[in-house]
């Protein structure tokens, strides 16, 4: 039964994937021949107290939240990062502090939004950069791993479709 569930999570996830890459409204701020060569890079993530940062939400796919930045400061988000929610916790019983040392504990990263206290794995699961006005991603990597960035990052692309074949 657990793996019917993680199934239809990936599966879930998957499809979000490639509707948001398939989206013909998604503008990058990076030229195209960047983008199509593979040669845009990763940004690090910058982190809460950056001037970049610009926030964070619950996605409408459960289990995921985003945190959005604004790399350029030209008024427009550019990247996002999606991490899984591994726990969720209650504010009126837990103190921000115990929570932030709950993480500490677990390796996790910590998102408070009274009432709830969101736990999230510390490394994203995605990495996004180009985000339009919906907040679609143009170009998105996946970190199978979510180990940070070290490289083992796979560029997400549309397959070319197939002739039939008869």
């Amino acid at each position: 039964m657990k793996t019917r569930s993680v199934g239809f999570l990936l599966g879930v996830v998957l499809v979000h994937v490639i509707w948001i890459k398939s989206s013909a409204h998604a503008q990058s701020p990076f030229p195209p021949s960047s983008q199509q060569s593979g040669e845009v890079q990763i940004p690090k993530e910058p982190g809460w107290n950056d001037p970049s940062y610009r926030g964070w939400e619950l996605l409408s796919i459960p289990g995921l939240i985003a945190t959005y930045y604004d790399l350029n400061l030209d008024g427009e988000l550019d990247y996002q990062v999606i991490r899984k929610i591994i726990r969720k916790g209650d504010s009126d019983k837990m103190s921000i502090q115990e929570a932030i040392q709950s993480a500490r504990i677990d390796n996790l990263t910590v998102y408070v939004s009274k009432p709830v206290i969101y736990f999230t794995t510390k490394y994203p699961l995605f990495y996004c950069m180009g985000v339009d006005f919906r907040r679609n991603c143009t170009n998105i990597w996946i970190d199978v791993a979510e180990d940070g960035l070290n490289g083992n990052e796979t560029l997400y692309t549309l397959s070319k479709p197939r002739r039939p074949v008869r």
